[in-house]
């Protein structure tokens, strides 16, 4: 079988979703923690974005593309439910992350708390209601079932998992989850997982 590679830095929360995904499938492969924009990216990302994967003749790059391709073309266990309800509450959740959560917590608390020196507060506050109320609604989610689409891990999950991490670094991330215990508990179910422990501690 060809080589599997995961292309991006392992620091990306959307490589950490493929990451998290390669590690719950059991799936060898190998990482190469290209960064954005490079010319080596832009080759496979027309716009140079993280992650990307090749595995023989087939290149993907978007998470969702990639991520569903380890679940369905390697063994183990899945990670999209059998039952169309169940994938349809999952696609419903990785879409509510890309249009409502992602954008708030990820772009404006945890980037520019975690990663711009000097952040930019102005931006910080603006994002904090739209993240509050983003967080309110996973964790209503979450105390109705385990996991985001039922009792199971899905690739909901993996896409949730990495934000919700790092914004648990953050004093405002600390102080809005400690209103939502269902998310709070959710979190300490992933981290426990063997799959995910390699992944966050990185």
């Amino acid at each position: 079988m060809p080589e599997l590679i995961l292309h991006g830095a392992p620091r990306s929360n959307l490589v950490r979703t493929c990451l998290i995904a390669l590690a719950e499938k059991g799936v060898e492969f190998t990482h190469d923690p290209v960064r954005p924009q490079t010319p080596e990216q832009l080759a496979r990302h027309p716009w140079g974005k993280m992650p990307a994967l090749t595995h023989g003749d087939v290149t993907l790059y978007e998470t969702l593309a990639v991520t569903q391709y380890i679940d369905e073309a390697f063994d183990g266990p899945a990670l999209q439910p059998a039952d169309p309800a169940g994938r349809a509450r999952m696609r419903q959740w990785i879409s509510v992350y890309s249009a409502y959560f992602d954008p708030p917590v990820m772009r404006q608390v945890v980037i520019q708390r975690l990663l711009r020196d000097p952040s930019n507060e102005e931006m910080i506050a603006a994002g904090i209601p739209e993240s509050e109320k983003s967080l309110g609604v996973i964790d209503e989610a979450l105390g109705r079932s385990l996991y985001f689409a039922g009792e199971s891990l899905t690739l909901a999950d993996c896409f949730y998992v990495p934000v919700v991490d790092y914004l648990s670094m953050t004093p405002e991330g600390e102080k809005m989850l400690a209103k939502t215990g269902n998310v709070t508990a959710w979190l300490e179910r992933m981290r426990a997982r063997d799959g995910l422990k390699a992944v966050l501690s990185a």
